[in-house]
């Protein structure tokens, strides 16, 4: 098992702001809601431990979806203003990917048509939109909602 699927089965995830998927790879995620992000290139995981082992944060699923060969959970972590978001396939039970943003706010709606999850999250006065392909999650969007 990896190292990101282990911690998520403990409910932790990586503090950066980013993308870990199940081959334990990461992409760094730089932007904000509304003005876009941008993937950089995915690295091991391990250099993010080599450098900060303990860098992981507990997670609060706030709401679940299922959707075609996914389940999606939803929330937010212990730092303020940020939240997450992960995908597991249905059929093995595994993690697929799992986002962590510091400023996307806790996501408090989810849901999964099979190929796109579509997320809420919100602390006032911010409330966004998020549309994340289950295929390419660097290729996620942010709209405002209010």
């Amino acid at each position: 098992m990896s190292a990101v699927e282990e911690r998520w089965r403990e409910r932790q995830v990586r503090f950066e702001d980013g993308i870990a998927w199940v081959d334990d790879e990461f992409a760094e995620l730089c932007g904000a809601p509304g003005e876009g992000f941008r993937a950089d290139l995915r690295l091991p995981v391990a250099r993010l431990i080599q450098f900060a082992p303990d860098g992981w944060t507990n997670v609060e699923e706030r709401c679940v979806a299922e959707g075609g060969d996914f389940t999606v959970y939803a929330g937010e972590t212990s730092a303020e203003g940020a939240g997450f978001v992960a995908v597991e396939q249905k059929s093995t039970g595994r993690l697929l990917w799992v986002l962590h943003l510091s400023n996307a706010e806790p996501f408090v709606e989810v849901a999964c048509d099979g190929q796109t999850v579509r997320a809420v999250s919100e602390e006032y006065p911010n409330r966004w939109v998020w549309r994340i392909p289950v295929d390419a999650p660097e290729e996620l969007t942010a709209v405002a909602a209010r």
